[in-house]
């Protein structure tokens, strides 16, 4: 399917129908929904946990509702441009879930988002954490790592969103999320010391969550940000296509 590139807004980012291109376009002018939303979509989420909802099932949740990803209102401008990607290719063996850089004036975090099917579990039966769980979480260290040594190919990736590069006033820092399993399986001392074991030994820059966490975190920060404009893309020749924009 060839995209039509509808009026122009950018080089880096086009639209698949002339009313997100609006909605995009004219962001601000209205009072915005989805954070009135938050707190009852976050609940919607858990409801499809409790129903170990696969991980393709979450996805599509989560793009329709994307402020509900971790860290997304960390930096009080929200992503940049309003960009959430979804399957970004990072480095040569990595393909993110999600992807947006939250900025303000002065800093970027290139951030990558792993969610994984609410049925995986943390713990085996001898209480030793999950090879899902350690698979997915060096994933994500890997990429890390990749970043921080190939830190020009890491922002690259993200093709012409910056002109070519950031401003060289932004201090750029990379992380990484990986939401994965419930607090209810932390029921014992040892899975309890494990897993905090495991939170303190954690590269710099990845934070692990349970989805419980994620939901129960969005009952006290709103993710309320100065940039209400959200659109959710995919990546194609080195420009974002909108699959939607949230308003």
């Amino acid at each position: 399917m060839r995209y039509r590139r509808f009026p122009h807004y950018s080089r880096w980012l086009e639209f698949e129908s002339h009313d997100d291109y609006l909605k995009y376009s004219y962001a601000g002018t209205e009072p915005v929904t989805w954070l009135s939303r938050a707190a009852v979509d976050a609940k919607k989420l858990m409801a499809l946990v409790d129903k170990k909802s696969t991980e393709p099932t979450l996805h599509t949740f989560l793009e329709s509702h994307p402020y509900l990803l971790p860290g997304f209102s960390d930096l009080h401008h929200g992503p940049y441009e309003g960009i959430i990607a979804t399957k970004l290719p990072l480095g040569k063996d990595f393909v993110t879930d999600f992807a947006y850089v939250a900025c303000n004036s002065q800093t970027l975090y290139f951030t990558c988002v792993e969610i994984e099917s609410a049925r995986k579990k943390l713990f085996r039966r001898d209480e030793k954490l999950h090879r899902d769980y350690l698979d997915a979480r060096q994933q994500i260290s890997d990429w890390l790592f990749w970043a921080q040594q190939h830190k020009r190919a890491a922002i690259e990736a993200w093709g012409s969103l910056f002109n070519g590069k950031p401003a060289s006033w932004y201090n750029i820092k990379f992380r990484g999320y990986l939401v994965f399993g419930r607090r209810a399986e932390l029921n014992s001392p040892t899975k309890q010391q494990r897993w905090s074991a495991e939170a303190a030994s954690l590269a710099p820059g990845l934070y692990a969550m349970t989805y419980d966490r994620l939901a129960h975190r969005l009952n006290f920060v709103l993710p309320g940000v100065d940039n209400d404009r959200i659109a959710v893309c995919s990546y194609k020749d080195r420009r974002f296509v909108a699959k939607q924009v949230i308003d």
